[in-house]
């Protein structure tokens, strides 16, 4: 939720700090992993999930012909996070498509979950990251190890 409010502008770190500064250290303590880079919490909690795996993932990355996407993990996996708000409707649902083509075309493997992926089927959406990882299919070629 921080990353969100840091995105939109609404807050600063600062005033997230004065808002929780009463909260126990533990709470005031989440704030440091705040970068205000994703633009959802389902964003952020993949990011800090993986990250306790020790799998960097990049937030918001711009690549071309494809746009930003909301995690990049190695060089090649793109993990999009899709909310119903952003992602409905019959010209975002083809505009991903298209985005998907054109990532896949540039070499690259995209991913897609849902806020309920995300949220309450986690186990199956972060093992089918972690087969990706656990392969080195999120390198490039070049920094593929020889099988």
């Amino acid at each position: 939720m921080c990353d969100s409010i840091l995105n939109k502008h609404l807050m600063t770190v600062q005033d997230l700090a004065d808002t929780v500064s009463d909260a126990p250290a533990s709470t005031r303590r989440l704030l440091d992993k705040c970068d205000g880079r994703a633009q959802s919490g389902t964003e952020t909690m993949v990011r800090l999930r993986l990250r306790g795996r020790r799998i960097a993932a990049t937030p918001q990355v711009q690549i071309a012909g494809v746009g930003w996407v909301d995690l990049l993990v190695g060089e090649r996996l793109i993990v999009e996070v899709d909310g119903e708000q952003f992602h409905t409707g019959l010209e975002k649902f083809a505009e991903d498509r298209r985005r998907d083509r054109e990532a896949v075309r540039r070499g690259y493997l995209p991913v897609r979950f849902t806020y309920p992926d995300v949220v309450h089927r986690w186990t199956v959406s972060e093992q089918v990251i972690l087969d990706i990882v656990r392969s080195n299919r999120h390198r490039s070629p070049r920094h593929n190890p020889p099988r």
